[in-house]
């Protein structure tokens, strides 16, 4: 099974995600605080200690993480105790 979609393989309980842009309009009213807003990513890289596979769309803590740049492109390296959980919809999309 592919576990790495970048040049880039976590140790450890570790992720590595490429962070959605927040929504900056909700129903008609744009949002400012972005840290009122669920911090969401697609899953770019794991390894077999995980149980969250690649592409799986996951919810994490705002202060979770770290910076990690690959192949100049930002992303964001989580512990697997920093998500909250997988978005369902996402899941089944890419699992089924």
């Amino acid at each position: 099974m592919e576990k790495s979609i970048v040049n880039f393989k976590p140790i450890g309980e570790k992720i590595l995600i490429d962070v959605h842009p927040f929504e900056t309009e909700v129903n008609g009213i744009i949002r400012i605080d972005n840290l009122q807003q669920n911090h969401k990513g697609t899953v770019v890289a794991t390894n077999t200690e995980v149980p969250i596979y690649l592409k799986d769309v996951v919810v994490y803590a705002p202060s979770a993480g770290v910076q990690v740049i690959v192949d100049d492109k930002e992303y964001q390296l989580l512990r697997v105790d920093e998500i909250f959980g997988v978005i369902e919809s996402e899941f089944e999309r890419v699992h089924n």
